[in-house]
């Protein structure tokens, strides 16, 4: 009796979730409402494996290397090269972590390229938004779009990145394969040869970390408002900040010049940038637009970020911040003196400027100028914590400051008057190059044989403030062309 009333129950509930598994119907879809799709993703990771990759894979160019070596076979003449990036990740950037053999590390530093979940990577309430609307905007020819919201005149698709977020860890690793011979529609990575490659060239395994988050970015869709190229637009505005690892060490005792086969790469070498932040913006609504287009019959294809309108009514809203600069030194001069301040509300003119300009820090030093008060902490000679930063492999030292070749001057480094800096450095002791007495700089050659051994150099900060991208165009160009 009590198998038959637990077997009725199961077959009564199977019953009910079935009647609610139905599939809608347009009729039913057309009575669904919402202001969009939101995705809350928490404990999100997504790895690939290790060996798994995307191939860009060339041919034998025209003019191709036929000799190795000190040769004339060798000299001013091109050879296939073919790229290939493994493992992409997107992980946590906490602890718990490993390397791309799979031996464990710690995903809190940018030694270690994987990492485990990530928590609140888009919370519920702040997730990536996919919607469609109508925001406002300005046409090609200056005109406003969508002033009226119960009467709008065009609807665009955006998604939407959050607000905020956790950094997490952005990470592959990747070979560039110089001289290849392999074909690769028919034969498998282990016909490469690597650097055994008895035509010349080589390989090269590089890795590259990210640890940082992109929040606040967008990508729309929109129809473009140029007259007579009415076409499909995108948009996208690209918000990153973190820090950056680029690395070519591989680690003693784990490494490998065997194409396809995950290297250890070592822990500390490489090229790295501290406390980035970076805005780049491609396009704008309604008026400039990443486009996409055919180029001949063979299949390329051009990408290209159209033109700022030559209409005044477009560009004195958008890229003017100061009324009446005709030249944009004043615009230029106080979006620079005011760049940590925030738009006052309703100043329209400051926030077109700064949707409309990007930028690119690296390193938090802000140099202070006249009646300006400096930002950040200068980097000492070879700071690890901010900036731009060479750093070689545990163990190892170069030559920072080092004797350099070039001539500025036509008749010769003794005959050059450009200023030039006698550094005097000691590396145990990073204050005297950087201390109150910095000089001496002359007017006249200098002295650029000073050098001195470390494991690492500092450059400092470096930015790029209000940068405008008016246009650019890009081709792509099928094997055996270009």
């Amino acid at each position: 009796m009590t198998k038959t009333i637990i077997m009725a129950l199961l077959l009564s509930l199977a019953s009910h979730s079935q009647a609610r598994l139905q599939a809608l119907n347009d009729a039913e879809l057309s009575n669904a409402h919402g202001a969009g799709i939101a995705v809350a993703l928490d404990n999100f990771r997504y790895l690939m494996a290790p060996t798994s990759y995307f191939e860009q894979v060339g041919i034998s160019p025209a003019g191709a290397c036929s000799a190795d070596g000190n040769t004339s076979g060798n000299a001013s003449c091109w050879r296939r090269g073919d790229l290939r990036w493994y493992g992409i990740n997107l992980s946590g950037a906490g602890s718990g972590g490993s390397h791309w053999d799979e031996s464990l590390c710690d995903a809190s530093s940018l030694s270690c390229p994987r990492g485990g979940q990530i928590n609140w990577f888009s919370p519920f309430d702040n997730p990536y938004v996919m919607r469609a609307w109508s925001p406002r905007g300005m046409a090609w020819d200056g005109g406003m779009i969508n002033q009226d919201a119960s009467s709008p005149d065009k609807t665009i698709y955006e998604f939407l990145a959050p607000s905020s977020q956790p950094d997490y860890t952005l990470s592959f690793w990747g070979e560039i394969e110089a001289g290849a011979t392999r074909n690769s529609a028919t034969q498998m990575l282990t016909a490469g040869q690597g650097i055994n490659n008895p035509s010349g060239g080589g390989l090269l395994k590089s890795q590259t970390i990210i640890r940082g988050n992109a929040a606040g970015s967008a990508f729309r869709l929109f129809q473009h408002t140029e007259p007579g190229n009415e076409t499909f637009g995108m948009l996208y505005h690209s918000y990153l900040r973190g820090d950056f690892r680029f690395s070519v060490a591989q680690a003693s005792g784990a490494s490998t010049d065997a194409i396809g086969q995950a290297p250890v790469f070592e822990g500390e070498e490489g090229m790295i940038f501290r406390n980035v932040e970076a805005f780049l913006p491609f396009g704008q609504l309604y008026y400039q637009s990443l486009v996409l287009g055919p180029v001949g019959n063979s299949g390329d294809f051009y990408l290209e970020l159209t033109p700022i309108p030559n209409n005044p009514t477009v560009y004195n809203r958008f890229y003017g911040l100061d009324a009446g600069d005709v030249r944009g030194f004043e615009t230029a001069r106080t979006a620079t003196r005011d760049w940590q301040t925030p738009c006052a509300s309703g100043d329209a003119a400051c926030q077109n400027y700064r949707l409309s300009h990007g930028y690119v820090r690296y390193g938090d030093w802000y140099p202070a100028m006249a009646g300006w008060s400096a930002q950040g902490t200068r980097e000492t000679l070879n700071a690890s914590n901010d900036g731009i930063i060479f750093q070689a492999r545990s163990g190892s030292t170069f030559n920072a400051f080092a004797k350099r070749p070039i001539r500025i001057d036509k008749r010769g480094e003794t005959s050059s008057m450009h200023q030039t800096q006698n550094y005097n450095c000691d590396p145990n002791n990073p204050g005297v190059c950087f201390g109150p007495a910095e000089g001496p700089i002359t007017n006249g050659p200098g002295n650029n044989n000073r050098y001195y051994t470390t494991d690492r150099v500092n450059l400092g900060s470096a930015r790029i403030e209000g940068l405008l991208i008016n246009q650019f165009h890009m081709e792509s160009c099928r094997p055996g062309v270009c």
